[in-house]
Protein backbone atom coordinates (compact mmCIF):
# COMPACT_ATOMS: atom_id res chain seq x y z
CA UNK A 1 0.00 0.00 0.00
CA UNK A 2 2.92 2.35 0.68
CA UNK A 3 4.11 2.30 -2.92
CA UNK A 4 0.57 2.60 -4.28
CA UNK A 5 -0.11 5.61 -2.08
CA UNK A 6 2.56 7.56 -3.96
CA UNK A 7 0.76 7.18 -7.26
CA UNK A 8 -1.70 9.87 -8.37
CA UNK A 9 -5.31 8.74 -8.53
CA UNK A 10 -5.55 9.46 -12.26
CA UNK A 11 -2.81 6.88 -12.95
CA UNK A 12 -4.57 4.03 -11.14
CA UNK A 13 -7.00 1.45 -12.48
CA UNK A 14 -10.43 0.96 -10.97
CA UNK A 15 -9.28 -2.19 -9.16
CA UNK A 16 -6.26 -0.37 -7.73
CA UNK A 17 -8.39 2.56 -6.57
CA UNK A 18 -10.84 0.23 -4.86
CA UNK A 19 -8.05 -1.73 -3.19
CA UNK A 20 -6.45 1.42 -1.79
CA UNK A 21 -9.82 2.74 -0.61
CA UNK A 22 -10.36 -0.56 1.21
CA UNK A 23 -6.99 -0.14 2.92
CA UNK A 24 -7.69 3.47 3.84
CA UNK A 25 -11.05 2.48 5.32
CA UNK A 26 -9.30 -0.10 7.50
CA UNK A 27 -6.69 2.41 8.62
CA UNK A 28 -9.28 5.11 9.35
CA UNK A 29 -11.42 2.67 11.34
CA UNK A 30 -8.44 1.72 13.50
CA UNK A 31 -7.35 5.33 13.98
CA UNK A 32 -10.89 6.38 14.91
CA UNK A 33 -11.10 3.54 17.40
CA UNK A 34 -7.78 4.63 18.90
CA UNK A 35 -9.07 8.20 19.13
CA UNK A 36 -12.13 7.01 21.04
CA UNK A 37 -9.90 5.16 23.50
CA UNK A 38 -7.79 8.26 24.03
CA UNK A 39 -10.79 10.56 24.42
CA UNK A 40 -12.38 8.35 27.06
CA UNK A 41 -9.14 8.13 29.04
CA UNK A 42 -8.45 11.87 28.74
CA UNK A 43 -11.91 12.64 30.07
CA UNK A 44 -11.53 10.12 32.88
CA UNK A 45 -8.29 11.78 34.00
CA UNK A 46 -9.91 15.21 34.10
CA UNK A 47 -6.87 16.64 32.35
CA UNK A 48 -8.91 19.33 30.61
CA UNK A 49 -9.68 21.03 33.93
CA UNK A 50 -6.04 20.77 34.97
CA UNK A 51 -5.17 22.79 31.88
CA UNK A 52 -7.88 25.36 32.61
CA UNK A 53 -10.44 24.25 30.04
CA UNK A 54 -14.08 23.90 31.06
CA UNK A 55 -14.19 20.25 30.01
CA UNK A 56 -12.80 17.77 27.50
CA UNK A 57 -15.20 18.94 24.82
CA UNK A 58 -13.98 22.53 25.02
CA UNK A 59 -10.35 21.42 25.11
CA UNK A 60 -10.54 19.24 22.00
CA UNK A 61 -12.84 21.58 20.06
CA UNK A 62 -10.53 24.56 20.59
CA UNK A 63 -7.32 22.58 20.21
CA UNK A 64 -8.28 20.86 16.97
CA UNK A 65 -10.63 23.57 15.60
CA UNK A 66 -13.60 21.23 15.69
CA UNK A 67 -17.32 21.71 16.14
CA UNK A 68 -18.06 21.23 19.86
CA UNK A 69 -21.20 19.27 19.01
CA UNK A 70 -19.11 16.74 17.07
CA UNK A 71 -16.58 16.41 19.90
CA UNK A 72 -19.39 16.02 22.44
CA UNK A 73 -21.00 13.28 20.37
CA UNK A 74 -17.69 11.42 19.98
CA UNK A 75 -16.90 11.74 23.69
CA UNK A 76 -20.33 10.43 24.67
CA UNK A 77 -19.79 7.43 22.41
CA UNK A 78 -16.28 6.85 23.73
CA UNK A 79 -17.36 6.86 27.38
CA UNK A 80 -20.31 4.55 26.66
CA UNK A 81 -18.30 1.77 25.00
CA UNK A 82 -17.16 0.22 28.28
CA UNK A 83 -20.80 -0.68 29.05
CA UNK A 84 -21.02 -2.84 25.94
CA UNK A 85 -18.20 -5.41 25.95
CA UNK A 86 -19.40 -7.25 22.85
CA UNK A 87 -19.31 -4.06 20.81
CA UNK A 88 -15.92 -3.06 22.20
CA UNK A 89 -14.46 -6.51 21.54
CA UNK A 90 -15.50 -6.40 17.89
CA UNK A 91 -14.07 -2.98 17.06
CA UNK A 92 -10.78 -2.75 15.14
CA UNK A 93 -7.61 -3.40 17.13
CA UNK A 94 -5.98 0.02 17.34
CA UNK A 95 -2.58 -1.47 18.17
CA UNK A 96 -1.83 -2.14 14.50
CA UNK A 97 -3.37 0.73 12.44
CA UNK A 98 -1.77 -0.37 9.18
CA UNK A 99 -3.19 -3.87 9.28
CA UNK A 100 -6.44 -4.50 7.35
CA UNK A 101 -9.54 -4.33 9.54
CA UNK A 102 -11.08 -7.46 8.04
CA UNK A 103 -9.45 -10.61 9.46
CA UNK A 104 -10.18 -12.38 6.18
CA UNK A 105 -8.66 -9.65 4.02
CA UNK A 106 -5.25 -11.34 3.79
CA UNK A 107 -6.67 -14.81 3.40
CA UNK A 108 -6.64 -16.68 0.14
CA UNK A 109 -9.95 -16.00 -1.72
CA UNK A 110 -10.66 -19.70 -2.14
CA UNK A 111 -10.07 -20.34 1.55
CA UNK A 112 -12.34 -17.47 2.50
CA UNK A 113 -15.08 -18.83 0.28
CA UNK A 114 -14.83 -22.25 1.86
CA UNK A 115 -14.86 -20.79 5.35
CA UNK A 116 -17.91 -18.65 4.87
CA UNK A 117 -20.10 -21.12 3.06
CA UNK A 118 -22.69 -23.13 4.93
CA UNK A 119 -25.04 -22.43 7.78
CA UNK A 120 -22.44 -22.79 10.56
CA UNK A 121 -21.62 -19.22 11.48
CA UNK A 122 -18.91 -20.36 13.85
CA UNK A 123 -16.65 -20.85 10.83
CA UNK A 124 -17.17 -17.29 9.62
CA UNK A 125 -14.60 -14.60 10.38
CA UNK A 126 -15.33 -12.39 13.35
CA UNK A 127 -17.36 -9.26 12.76
CA UNK A 128 -15.23 -6.12 12.79
CA UNK A 129 -17.31 -3.01 13.45
CA UNK A 130 -16.38 0.32 12.02
CA UNK A 131 -16.92 3.23 14.45
CA UNK A 132 -20.14 4.36 12.73
CA UNK A 133 -21.66 0.89 13.14
CA UNK A 134 -20.54 0.76 16.76
CA UNK A 135 -22.11 4.16 17.46
CA UNK A 136 -25.42 3.08 15.93
CA UNK A 137 -25.52 -0.02 18.15
CA UNK A 138 -24.51 1.82 21.32
CA UNK A 139 -27.05 4.61 20.75
CA UNK A 140 -29.80 2.02 20.27
CA UNK A 141 -28.84 0.07 23.42
CA UNK A 142 -28.53 3.26 25.47
CA UNK A 143 -32.27 3.78 25.03
CA UNK A 144 -33.13 0.45 26.67
CA UNK A 145 -34.66 1.09 30.12
CA UNK A 146 -32.72 0.02 33.21
CA UNK A 147 -35.59 -2.32 34.09
CA UNK A 148 -34.63 -4.69 31.26
CA UNK A 149 -32.61 -7.68 32.60
CA UNK A 150 -28.88 -7.51 31.86
CA UNK A 151 -28.94 -10.93 30.15
CA UNK A 152 -31.62 -9.75 27.71
CA UNK A 153 -29.62 -6.62 26.96
CA UNK A 154 -26.51 -8.68 26.25
CA UNK A 155 -28.43 -10.94 23.87
CA UNK A 156 -29.66 -7.88 21.97
CA UNK A 157 -26.11 -6.49 21.85
CA UNK A 158 -24.77 -9.77 20.46
CA UNK A 159 -27.49 -9.96 17.81
CA UNK A 160 -26.90 -6.38 16.69
CA UNK A 161 -23.16 -6.98 16.40
CA UNK A 162 -23.81 -10.12 14.34
CA UNK A 163 -26.17 -8.16 12.06
CA UNK A 164 -23.42 -5.62 11.43
CA UNK A 165 -21.76 -8.16 9.17
CA UNK A 166 -24.15 -7.06 6.42
CA UNK A 167 -25.93 -3.96 7.77
CA UNK A 168 -24.74 -0.37 7.76
CA UNK A 169 -25.35 2.22 10.49
CA UNK A 170 -28.77 3.30 9.23
CA UNK A 171 -30.09 -0.27 9.07
CA UNK A 172 -28.59 -1.01 12.48
CA UNK A 173 -30.44 1.94 13.98
CA UNK A 174 -33.71 0.59 12.58
CA UNK A 175 -32.93 -2.87 13.90
CA UNK A 176 -32.08 -1.31 17.25
CA UNK A 177 -35.49 0.36 17.36
CA UNK A 178 -37.13 -2.98 16.73
CA UNK A 179 -35.06 -4.56 19.50
CA UNK A 180 -36.05 -1.75 21.87
CA UNK A 181 -39.73 -2.36 21.12
CA UNK A 182 -39.31 -6.04 22.06
CA UNK A 183 -37.29 -5.36 25.19
CA UNK A 184 -39.39 -2.46 26.50
CA UNK A 185 -42.85 -4.01 26.48
CA UNK A 186 -44.24 -1.20 28.64
CA UNK A 187 -43.60 1.32 25.85
CA UNK A 188 -41.75 4.61 25.81
CA UNK A 189 -44.22 6.65 27.83
CA UNK A 190 -41.61 8.14 30.22
CA UNK A 191 -39.48 9.32 27.30
CA UNK A 192 -42.57 10.67 25.57
CA UNK A 193 -43.54 12.58 28.69
CA UNK A 194 -40.09 14.15 28.91
CA UNK A 195 -40.16 15.03 25.23
CA UNK A 196 -43.63 16.57 25.51
CA UNK A 197 -42.45 18.69 28.41
CA UNK A 198 -39.76 20.18 26.16
CA UNK A 199 -42.15 21.39 23.47
CA UNK A 200 -41.36 24.99 22.65
CA UNK A 201 -41.86 27.68 20.03
CA UNK A 202 -39.99 30.98 19.78
CA UNK A 203 -40.63 33.95 17.51
CA UNK A 204 -38.15 36.73 16.76
CA UNK A 205 -39.45 39.66 14.68
CA UNK A 206 -36.81 41.13 12.38
CA UNK A 207 -36.53 42.96 9.10
CA UNK A 208 -35.06 42.44 5.64
CA UNK A 209 -34.75 45.91 4.22
CA UNK A 210 -38.18 47.46 4.63
CA UNK A 211 -39.97 44.09 4.78
CA UNK A 212 -41.19 42.73 8.11
CA UNK A 213 -40.27 39.10 8.69
CA UNK A 214 -40.18 36.72 11.63
CA UNK A 215 -37.56 34.15 12.55
CA UNK A 216 -38.82 31.16 14.46
CA UNK A 217 -37.87 27.77 15.72
CA UNK A 218 -38.88 25.27 18.30
CA UNK A 219 -39.41 21.69 19.30
CA UNK A 220 -42.39 19.36 18.86
CA UNK A 221 -42.65 15.85 20.24
CA UNK A 222 -44.44 12.56 19.72
CA UNK A 223 -47.73 12.76 17.79
CA UNK A 224 -47.37 16.52 17.31
CA UNK A 225 -44.01 16.00 15.63
CA UNK A 226 -45.46 13.30 13.37
CA UNK A 227 -48.43 15.49 12.43
CA UNK A 228 -46.16 18.44 11.66
CA UNK A 229 -43.82 16.40 9.47
CA UNK A 230 -46.73 14.68 7.71
CA UNK A 231 -48.42 17.97 6.80
CA UNK A 232 -45.18 19.68 5.77
CA UNK A 233 -44.05 16.71 3.71
CA UNK A 234 -47.41 16.46 1.93
CA UNK A 235 -47.48 20.16 1.03
CA UNK A 236 -43.77 20.45 0.21
CA UNK A 237 -43.55 17.89 -2.56
CA UNK A 238 -41.78 19.30 -5.63
CA UNK A 239 -43.97 20.30 -8.57
CA UNK A 240 -42.89 20.87 -12.13
CA UNK A 241 -43.03 24.38 -13.51
CA UNK A 242 -45.59 25.26 -16.20
CA UNK A 243 -42.74 24.85 -18.70
CA UNK A 244 -42.29 21.24 -17.57
CA UNK A 245 -39.00 21.85 -15.76
CA UNK A 246 -38.07 20.59 -12.33
CA UNK A 247 -39.19 22.57 -9.32
CA UNK A 248 -36.57 25.35 -8.91
CA UNK A 249 -37.26 25.81 -5.21
CA UNK A 250 -34.86 24.51 -2.60
CA UNK A 251 -36.08 22.06 0.02
CA UNK A 252 -36.18 24.89 2.54
CA UNK A 253 -38.23 27.08 0.21
CA UNK A 254 -40.68 24.26 -0.46
CA UNK A 255 -41.09 23.70 3.28
CA UNK A 256 -41.63 27.41 3.88
CA UNK A 257 -44.30 27.46 1.17
CA UNK A 258 -45.84 24.35 2.73
CA UNK A 259 -46.02 25.99 6.15
CA UNK A 260 -47.73 29.10 4.77
CA UNK A 261 -50.18 26.89 2.87
CA UNK A 262 -51.05 25.06 6.09
CA UNK A 263 -51.43 28.33 7.99
CA UNK A 264 -53.75 29.78 5.35
CA UNK A 265 -55.79 26.56 5.31
CA UNK A 266 -56.10 26.68 9.10
CA UNK A 267 -57.14 30.33 9.00
CA UNK A 268 -59.74 29.66 6.32
CA UNK A 269 -61.34 26.72 8.12
CA UNK A 270 -60.34 27.59 11.67
CA UNK A 271 -63.42 26.64 13.59
CA UNK A 272 -61.20 24.71 16.02
CA UNK A 273 -58.71 27.55 16.49
CA UNK A 274 -59.26 29.19 19.90
CA UNK A 275 -61.06 32.51 19.74
CA UNK A 276 -60.09 35.60 21.69
CA UNK A 277 -62.83 37.84 22.97
CA UNK A 278 -65.37 36.02 20.83
CA UNK A 279 -63.42 36.74 17.63
CA UNK A 280 -61.78 33.96 15.63
CA UNK A 281 -58.07 34.52 14.87
CA UNK A 282 -57.61 36.63 11.77
CA UNK A 283 -55.05 38.83 10.08
CA UNK A 284 -56.02 42.43 10.77
CA UNK A 285 -54.54 45.16 8.58
CA UNK A 286 -55.63 48.79 8.73
CA UNK A 287 -55.29 50.84 5.53
CA UNK A 288 -57.14 53.81 4.12
CA UNK A 289 -59.53 53.08 1.27
CA UNK A 290 -57.75 55.60 -0.98
CA UNK A 291 -54.37 53.96 -0.39
CA UNK A 292 -55.86 50.51 -0.97
CA UNK A 293 -57.25 51.61 -4.34
CA UNK A 294 -54.18 53.55 -5.43
CA UNK A 295 -51.61 51.00 -4.22
CA UNK A 296 -48.90 53.61 -4.45
CA UNK A 297 -45.31 52.91 -3.51
CA UNK A 298 -45.64 54.89 -0.27
CA UNK A 299 -48.99 53.43 0.76
CA UNK A 300 -48.82 50.90 3.57
CA UNK A 301 -51.19 49.05 5.85
CA UNK A 302 -50.66 48.55 9.55
CA UNK A 303 -50.86 44.91 10.72
CA UNK A 304 -51.21 43.76 14.30
CA UNK A 305 -47.62 42.50 14.29
CA UNK A 306 -44.75 44.05 12.37
CA UNK A 307 -44.23 47.54 11.04
CA UNK A 308 -46.27 47.59 7.85
CA UNK A 309 -47.42 45.84 4.69
CA UNK A 310 -47.30 47.37 1.25
CA UNK A 311 -50.59 48.30 -0.39
CA UNK A 312 -49.88 45.62 -3.01
CA UNK A 313 -49.64 42.98 -0.28
CA UNK A 314 -52.89 44.20 1.25
CA UNK A 315 -54.62 44.04 -2.14
CA UNK A 316 -53.50 40.42 -2.40
CA UNK A 317 -55.01 39.68 1.01
CA UNK A 318 -58.23 41.46 0.04
CA UNK A 319 -58.65 39.12 -2.94
CA UNK A 320 -59.93 36.28 -0.77
CA UNK A 321 -60.61 37.74 2.65
CA UNK A 322 -63.19 39.29 4.90
CA UNK A 323 -63.41 43.10 4.82
CA UNK A 324 -64.62 45.03 7.87
CA UNK A 325 -65.27 48.73 7.26
CA UNK A 326 -64.15 50.96 10.11
CA UNK A 327 -65.06 54.65 10.31
CA UNK A 328 -62.15 56.67 11.76
CA UNK A 329 -62.41 60.04 13.45
CA UNK A 330 -60.14 63.02 12.89
CA UNK A 331 -57.56 61.57 15.27
CA UNK A 332 -57.83 58.15 13.58
CA UNK A 333 -59.78 56.71 16.47
CA UNK A 334 -62.38 54.09 15.48
CA UNK A 335 -65.87 55.57 15.63
CA UNK A 336 -67.91 52.81 14.06
CA UNK A 337 -67.10 49.22 13.08
CA UNK A 338 -69.27 47.60 10.43
CA UNK A 339 -70.09 43.98 9.76
CA UNK A 340 -67.54 41.68 8.10
CA UNK A 341 -68.26 41.18 4.40
CA UNK A 342 -66.81 37.89 3.25
CA UNK A 343 -66.93 38.03 -0.51
CA UNK A 344 -65.93 34.46 -1.28
CA UNK A 345 -68.83 32.52 0.15
CA UNK A 346 -68.77 28.74 0.60
CA UNK A 347 -71.17 28.39 -2.33
CA UNK A 348 -68.88 30.38 -4.64
CA UNK A 349 -65.84 28.39 -3.53
CA UNK A 350 -67.66 25.10 -4.21
CA UNK A 351 -68.52 26.34 -7.69
CA UNK A 352 -64.90 27.35 -8.32
CA UNK A 353 -63.68 23.93 -7.19
CA UNK A 354 -66.17 22.23 -9.51
CA UNK A 355 -65.05 24.34 -12.47
CA UNK A 356 -61.28 24.73 -11.90
CA UNK A 357 -60.40 21.65 -9.86
CA UNK A 358 -57.34 23.44 -8.45
CA UNK A 359 -54.86 26.08 -9.54
CA UNK A 360 -55.72 27.19 -13.08
CA UNK A 361 -52.11 27.81 -14.13
CA UNK A 362 -51.11 25.13 -16.67
CA UNK A 363 -48.76 22.54 -15.21
CA UNK A 364 -49.61 23.36 -11.59
CA UNK A 365 -51.19 20.54 -9.65
CA UNK A 366 -52.00 22.45 -6.44
CA UNK A 367 -55.33 21.10 -5.10
CA UNK A 368 -58.24 23.38 -4.19
CA UNK A 369 -57.33 23.36 -0.52
CA UNK A 370 -54.03 25.06 -1.37
CA UNK A 371 -55.63 27.76 -3.54
CA UNK A 372 -57.04 31.26 -3.11
CA UNK A 373 -59.97 32.69 -5.03
CA UNK A 374 -58.34 35.27 -7.31
CA UNK A 375 -60.32 38.26 -8.61
CA UNK A 376 -59.49 38.76 -12.28
CA UNK A 377 -60.10 42.44 -11.63
CA UNK A 378 -58.86 43.29 -8.12
CA UNK A 379 -61.61 43.85 -5.62
CA UNK A 380 -60.09 47.20 -4.64
CA UNK A 381 -60.49 48.32 -8.27
CA UNK A 382 -64.16 47.43 -8.35
CA UNK A 383 -63.81 43.79 -9.32
CA UNK A 384 -66.96 41.74 -8.92
CA UNK A 385 -67.22 38.67 -6.75
CA UNK A 386 -68.90 36.32 -9.21
CA UNK A 387 -68.05 32.89 -10.52
CA UNK A 388 -67.21 34.30 -13.98
CA UNK A 389 -64.86 36.88 -12.43
CA UNK A 390 -62.89 34.50 -10.20
CA UNK A 391 -60.43 31.64 -10.60
CA UNK A 392 -58.55 29.39 -8.21
CA UNK A 393 -54.80 30.04 -7.92
CA UNK A 394 -52.20 28.65 -5.52
CA UNK A 395 -50.28 31.09 -3.35
CA UNK A 396 -47.22 31.53 -5.63
CA UNK A 397 -49.33 31.86 -8.79
CA UNK A 398 -51.78 34.17 -7.03
CA UNK A 399 -48.89 36.51 -6.24
CA UNK A 400 -47.58 36.19 -9.79
CA UNK A 401 -51.02 37.01 -11.23
CA UNK A 402 -51.17 40.19 -9.15
CA UNK A 403 -47.78 41.15 -10.58
CA UNK A 404 -49.03 40.65 -14.14
CA UNK A 405 -46.89 37.60 -14.86
CA UNK A 406 -49.90 35.55 -15.96
CA UNK A 407 -52.83 36.85 -17.99
CA UNK A 408 -56.04 35.04 -17.07
CA UNK A 409 -59.36 35.46 -18.83
CA UNK A 410 -62.72 33.69 -18.73
CA UNK A 411 -64.34 33.37 -22.16
CA UNK A 412 -67.74 31.70 -22.44
CA UNK A 413 -67.26 30.05 -19.07
CA UNK A 414 -63.83 28.62 -19.94
CA UNK A 415 -60.67 29.81 -18.21
CA UNK A 416 -57.88 30.85 -20.58
CA UNK A 417 -54.34 31.42 -19.35
CA UNK A 418 -51.65 33.19 -21.40
CA UNK A 419 -48.16 31.98 -20.59
CA UNK A 420 -45.44 34.52 -19.80
CA UNK A 421 -42.52 34.82 -22.20
CA UNK A 422 -40.14 32.82 -20.03
CA UNK A 423 -42.45 29.80 -20.01
CA UNK A 424 -41.60 28.81 -23.58
CA UNK A 425 -38.22 28.28 -25.28
CA UNK A 426 -39.18 30.54 -28.20
CA UNK A 427 -41.99 32.77 -26.97
CA UNK A 428 -44.37 34.17 -29.54
CA UNK A 429 -45.53 37.80 -29.39
CA UNK A 430 -48.28 38.22 -26.83
CA UNK A 431 -51.76 38.86 -28.04
CA UNK A 432 -54.31 41.12 -26.40
CA UNK A 433 -57.06 38.58 -26.96
CA UNK A 434 -57.68 35.06 -25.85
CA UNK A 435 -56.74 33.48 -29.17
CA UNK A 436 -53.22 32.65 -28.04
CA UNK A 437 -54.26 31.68 -24.53
CA UNK A 438 -54.26 28.12 -23.28
CA UNK A 439 -57.66 26.86 -22.21
CA UNK A 440 -57.80 25.32 -18.79
CA UNK A 441 -59.15 21.78 -19.15
CA UNK A 442 -62.05 20.83 -16.92
CA UNK A 443 -61.21 18.80 -13.83
CA UNK A 444 -61.28 15.04 -14.17
CA UNK A 445 -64.47 13.38 -13.09
CA UNK A 446 -64.31 11.95 -9.58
Amino acid sequence: MTAMAQRPAWAMTGAELLRELDGLHAVLSRLQTRRLDLLARLDDLGHARELGARDTTELMAMRHRLDPAVVRRDLKHATALHRYPVVAANMPDPSDPLHPADPAADADPSETADATEGPDQATQPAVVLNPAQARAIVEALDRVPATVPADDLRVAETELVAAARILGPRELRRLGQAALARLDTDGPEPDEDRAAAREDLWLAPTRIGSATVVRFGGFLANANAELFRTLIDAAAKPRKTPAGELDPRTVGQRRADALTTILHAAAATGGEIPAHGGIRPHVAVTISLDDLKAAGARATGDPTFGDGLSAAAVRLLACDAGIIPVVLGAASEPLDVGREHRFITPAIRRALIARDGGCVIPGCDAPPGHCDAHHLQPWADGGQTAIDKLVLACKPHHRAAHKGVWTIQIVNGTVHVTRPGWADPNPAPRSSGAADAEARPPPAAA
